[in-house]
């Protein structure tokens, strides 16, 4: 058993490796969907907007439509702005402390199985260095994912408490109210938290229950009822009360992909093998990525795939077989472990496997969560190797070996500096996904904003041309209205109103462009045109104060006095956040009720 001398000193490690790997992050500008997130979301500015922050999607204050209902993150982030504004170094600092208390809550849980301090140690050492974790870490608006992990984690804690200690010191309520608190607040930050009973019954077969593995997994079911409710209760929320259009269907058209399970299940397989890769190899690392569509169990590396997954299975079998014949403590851990690492992992995976069509095939931080599983196994083995080397007296071979891993995670630890450093320089970061996926239409669009902010509005100009020009890459309004906003500018207004409608063509929830082209008409005298433009912003964006008074002035021109005061005292409903609008909207409104 460890002495807390052993148990502190080792945390401290976690600590001091965690930040400074993650030190070099701390002034790394937002950018990307930081924008709409964050920099552009109202909801964020002001804790006023606490209610629509519960009631809405997390992009209604950008005046845009999301499945995403995330509050909690949202909330994190309001506190955030509200200390430091939008100044890096407060969002960073809270991320590097989420993911270094993840790395400390998976030590302690691990202690707990183990009873030893070097297989729980390498696991949390692991998952804090490994560079696959900065993209969930370094990427401010990824909060999701260490914020999530870490209230899945302290639910887990909480849970092992209750079930371990709990009766003993007749702390069983607050440790199963720690629980469930815990997991709704997980479910709060991102929704794969939705998971988390599957995840304690996993642990429970594994390291808590005392009898057979079909008579645990009953037990495990029953002893999860309440975790289950608190999924039950979200899914129906999100369902109904909350269903914000696209609950679950990503993809505004259908296709290949969405069409067919088994060319997803293909897809996700080859995800998988390149997953693996980058696990042990992690180079070449960038976000956006785009693998082919695999419409055969044939098409390599998808056989691949399928032998990772049988040998997994066979061996889970073989130690369960082992156990059982032989039930010694050595092959009943394995077997556990085996069961816990591998369900973790592959449970984890899940939601992005295919099962359900999202936004994407394959991004490194949906690693997050998973990693935990699987260097939880790796983390097991090499402390066995290391005992084996030991026992047997190779001394050379046990030397090899520790300078080997040093090496290796020295590797990690830089290549993930390298990457917080990478995320630093925007631009260098979008120009070296382009040099992997030189035809991700978000990408070029993301790099024209930002020479557009630099002031370099013909190389901006070149992206959002190139973006738009890609063959089936017509899905996204984005750089249609950032190349309509560079002709306006340029008093080049034929061609603005053309890419503003093609904007619509693609996503008809844009709201931006109607609004663009409710000024050019307005402009122009064509009234009715603004007025129908702005009608539109009014149902996308019903909680912008702005659009109600706009719509107000237009129909104040056109004589429709009655529209005008309806939409001013509807637009006074929503203006307690901006005190000009509200301002402007009492004297309009007052001036026409005189």
């Amino acid at each position: 058993m460890l002495n807390m001398r052993n148990k502190k000193f080792c945390i401290l490690i976690l600590m001091v490796v965690g930040f400074l790997v993650y030190s070099f992050n701390l002034q790394n500008k937002l950018f990307w969907d930081d924008d709409d997130w964050i920099k552009g979301n109202v909801f964020v500015h002001d804790f006023a907007h606490t209610k629509e922050i519960f009631t809405q999607n997390i992009l209604a204050g950008y005046g845009l439509n999301s499945n995403y209902y995330r509050p909690l993150l949202l909330l994190s982030f309001a506190g955030n702005y509200a200390i430091g504004s939008i100044k890096p170094l407060g969002y960073h600092l809270v991320n590097n402390g989420l993911h270094v208390a993840n790395g400390i809550l998976i030590f302690l849980i691990l202690l707990g199985v183990f009873k030893r301090r070097l297989p729980a140690f390498l696991a949390a050492l692991l998952f804090l260095i490994h560079p696959l974790q900065t993209e969930a870490v370094t990427y401010i608006s990824g909060r999701g994912d260490p914020m999530s992990v870490f209230f899945m984690l302290l639910t887990l804690w909480s849970f092992i408490k209750f079930e371990t200690i709990g009766l003993l010191r007749g702390l069983t309520s607050k440790y199963l109210v720690g629980s469930l608190l815990s997991m709704v607040a997980a479910v709060l930050s991102r929704e794969t938290a939705v998971l988390m009973p599957v995840f304690l019954m996993i642990f429970y077969v594994s390291f808590l229950a005392v009898d057979g593995f079909w008579r645990s997994l009953k037990k495990s079911v029953i002893k999860t009822i309440p975790y289950w409710g608190i999924t039950v209760a979200y899914a129906v929320l999100r369902l109904t009360v909350f269903n914000f259009k696209n609950t679950i269907n990503f993809y505004s058209q259908a296709n290949d992909y969405t069409q067919h399970l088994s060319y997803r299940l293909y897809t996700f397989g080859h995800a998988l093998v390149e997953y693996f890769k980058l696990i042990f190899a992690p180079v070449g690392l960038h976000m956006e990525r785009d693998l082919p569509l695999k419409t055969s169990l044939f098409q390599w590396p998808v056989p691949l795939a399928v032998i990772i997954i049988l040998a997994v299975l066979g061996v889970g079998f073989w130690f369960y077989r082992k156990s059982q014949k032989l039930p010694t403590t050595n092959y009943q851990l394995q077997t556990n472990l085996w069961f816990f690492g591998w369900g973790w992992f592959f449970v984890a995976l899940a939601p992005v496997s295919g099962i359900i069509p999202i936004n994407a095939v394959m991004y490194e931080h949906w690693l997050y969560l998973p990693l935990i599983g699987f260097f939880t196994i790796v983390a097991f083995y090499l402390v066995k190797l290391f005992d084996y080397l030991k026992s047997k007296s190779h001394s050379i071979f046990y030397f090899l070996l520790s300078i080997f891993l040093v090496v290796y995670f020295s590797f990690f630890a830089y290549q993930s500096i390298q990457r917080n450093i990478l995320w630093g320089k925007p631009i260098e970061f979008y120009e070296s996904i382009l040099k992997y996926n030189p035809n991700t239409v978000r990408i070029m669009n993301n790099l024209g904003n930002l020479y557009s902010e630099k002031g370099d509005i013909d190389q901006a100009a070149v992206m959002y041309q190139r973006a738009v020009s890609i063959p089936g890459g017509n899905l996204f309004a984005q750089p249609y209205y950032n190349l309509g906003n560079i002709y306006r500018d340029q008093k080049n207004i034929e061609a603005a109103i053309e890419q503003y409608k093609k904007a619509i063509e693609v996503d008809s929830a844009f709201p931006f462009a109607y609004q663009n082209l409710a000024v050019i008409y307005a402009n122009r005298g064509q009234l009715v045109e603004a007025a129908e433009m702005l009608e539109k912003v009014k149902k996308l964006r019903p909680t912008e104060p702005r659009v109600y008074y706009n719509l107000a002035l237009i129909y104040t021109a056109q004589n429709k006095f009655s529209l005008a005061i309806s939409n001013l005292e509807q637009g006074l409903g929503f203006s307690g956040g901006d005190p000009e609008t509200e301002g402007a909207i009492k004297l309009l409104l007052t001036r026409l009720q005189n």
